[in-house]
């Protein structure tokens, strides 16, 4: 059965995120997303002491903002897009602008080509790339751009269109190739991943095999050495769906394997590589959205909490600002249309 995209994304808004009134005005649909409870398994789970969170400079006062992308241009974190509400929390809008941080404070940057929001993004040293994402809350956007440098010129170069218009899945970026995963399209949720070679890109995209397990939204693709990471995702929302898969992707070979699943289940997830064997993850959502941060053990499965964020937060980039320091800037707090500018710096001792 296909789905049209347009509807797919006013279900995502209405079921778990509250994007419009009717989430808020249906109070079963608030029940199903606020009973979920966090399912753990105390074999898998340890603590760290070897990490610490701190709170950064916010983000600018009516600058809040979730659904955004972000990651590193000339060696300062930048946010562009995402979505804002209005203070009576009855107008929606889908922002075109950037925020940079230096000389520690946030400062507005090079705008969007288009306003965009829950697009697909990753960076290297390379620049921003993204694909996708919503431009007016119902449509879905198959356009990519990469931002290379912030200069006097401040200009997007336009990459080849996706295969399809999708929004709400995840990318990644591995030996110089942009992976797209997931998401929604014309024809429902994905399990399709797409990769561009950011060297070539004339080349345009090719399709890798798809993700096992259930399409799914508000997933997480990770690059961790050699291999690419799916970690969890939404598979239905309704009845809400969260997922605790895990599953790794062999480029070479263009095969997947099913890998231990997490503890938990789980939504909305932002992950970067720390190390040749972990990921560190947050941003968790299951109908509620949760402060844990947690790293991941690829060979063992071994789920390590390792802090709290600042504020619960979801639908926020992940940023590496060091080997040592990410940044979680911006996001969802919950499912009242609510936005925050809190920016919580996660700090590993090595």
């Amino acid at each position: 059965m296909k789905y049209n995209s347009v509807k797919i994304a006013l279900y995502c808004i209405l079921l778990f995120m509250s994007f419009n009134t009717y989430a808020v005005q249906n109070t079963n649909i608030k029940s199903l997303l606020f009973m979920n409870l966090l399912l753990t398994n105390e074999n898998q789970i340890s603590s760290s002491k070897h990490s610490k969170v701190i709170e950064g400079i916010a983000l600018p006062e009516n600058s809040e903002r979730g659904g955004h992308v972000g990651g590193m241009i000339n060696g300062k974190p930048i946010i562009l897009g995402g979505t804002s509400w209005n203070k009576e929390k009855t107008s929606k809008t889908i922002l075109k602008n950037s925020l940079i941080f230096e000389d520690d404070h946030w400062t507005e940057g090079i705008p969007l080509p288009i306003p965009l929001a829950y697009s697909i993004f990753c960076h290297n040293e390379t620049g921003l790339y993204i694909a996708g994402g919503t431009t007016d809350g119902n449509n879905m956007s198959n356009e990519v751009y990469v931002l290379k440098a912030i200069n006097n010129k401040n200009e997007w170069d336009k990459l080849p269109n996706l295969p399809e218009c999708i929004g709400f899945g995840s990318g990644a970026i591995l030996n110089n190739k942009f992976y797209v995963s997931g998401g929604t399209s014309n024809e429902g949720y994905s399990d399709k991943m797409w990769v561009l070679d950011i060297c070539q890109p004339n080349k345009g995209w090719v399709k890798c095999g798809s993700i096992p397990g259930s399409p799914r939204i508000l997933h997480a693709l990770v690059a961790c050495e050699n291999y690419l990471y799916v970690i969890g995702g939404l598979s239905e929302v309704s009845p809400l769906t969260p997922l605790s898969d895990l599953f790794r992707y062999n480029p070479e070979k263009d095969k997947w394997e099913k890998l231990k699943n997490l503890p938990f289940n789980g939504y909305g997830w932002m992950g970067q590589s720390l190390d040749a064997n972990k990921i560190l993850i947050t941003g968790r959502a299951d109908g509620m959205v949760h402060k844990g941060i947690w790293t991941i053990d690829v060979k063992s499965g071994l789920a390590n909490n390792i802090g709290s964020l600042i504020i619960q937060s979801t639908t926020a980039p992940l940023i590496k600002i060091s080997e040592e320091e990410w940044w979680l800037i911006g996001g969802e707090p919950d499912s009242n249309k609510t936005r925050t500018g809190k920016v919580s710096i996660i700090k590993f001792k090595k």
